[in-house]
């Protein structure tokens, strides 16, 4: 079985559901992102991924956004 990868990150930038929905997109372009769950109240997102990810790969994926990402310590 493959190995998983999950990690949360805090999200700045979101105040509606159409944030959610452009977060979640941005996210899921990417290679290797299996399921993203996004809490708008807690501006956080949960990231599955089937590789390791860095966070500058993720918050490249932002850019031209007003979007910022930051992740979660565990």
């Amino acid at each position: 079985m493959k190995k998983l990868f999950k990690h949360a990150y805090h999200i700045n930038g979101m105040s509606c559901g159409g944030c959610v929905s452009t977060v979640k997109q941005k996210l899921y372009s990417m290679p290797g992102i299996i399921s993203v769950k996004v809490d708008l109240k807690k501006k956080e997102a949960a990231i599955t991924s089937s590789e390791e990810i860095e966070t500058d790969t993720l918050r490249r994926t932002f850019n031209n956004t007003h979007y910022t990402i930051l992740e979660i310590s565990a």
